[in-house]
């Protein structure tokens, strides 16, 4: 009686974790989007993937440091071939009154994801992704992933 009780819970188990894994996990990004190898960038560990229903959107928060160039992907598997769009922005300080400050929103770039982006920076700074799933199709969240690739940048002169 224990030996069957306990090869029923090992069987749900086995069943029901791969299952939950199934669903619940998406492919790296570098598995859904393919970059250009041939230019020597390479994969960031800021990289994500998720799930992400129509209509709904992801912030994803990265360091950009001074000295590297970027080029950021979007991919995403959905049944009706449509894309994940996103802007990259920054949060940066703005001078209101006299003694008084705000942090305002300041859009970088925007893309409807059918081109990687490329750009570099002057300087280290905290950069924000907002990515949209644009789909027609609202049944069950999809996989979307952003691959961000970086490479040291060219020293130009001495």
């Amino acid at each position: 009686m224990k030996e069957k009780l306990f090869l029923s819970v090992k069987v749900f188990l086995a069943v029901f974790s791969s299952f939950g894994l199934v669903i619940a996990q998406c492919p790296m990004p570098d598995k859904i989007v393919r970059g250009h190898s041939k230019d020597k960038y390479v994969p960031s560990t800021q990289s994500k993937s998720g799930a992400l229903k129509a209509g709904e959107y992801y912030e994803l928060s990265f360091i950009a440091q001074e000295g590297y160039d970027y080029r950021i992907h979007s991919a995403c598997e959905t049944r009706d071939g449509s894309a994940a769009s996103y802007e990259i922005y920054e949060m940066v300080t703005q001078k209101v009154g006299e003694a008084e400050f705000k942090k305002v929103k300041k859009i970088i770039t925007m893309s409807d994801g059918s081109e990687p982006v490329d750009f570099q920076t002057d300087k280290a700074r905290k950069l924000i992704i907002r990515v949209t799933l644009n789909s027609t199709i609202n049944v069950k969240p999809e996989c979307v992933a952003i691959l961000i690739e970086d490479r040291k940048s060219t020293k130009l002169g001495f």
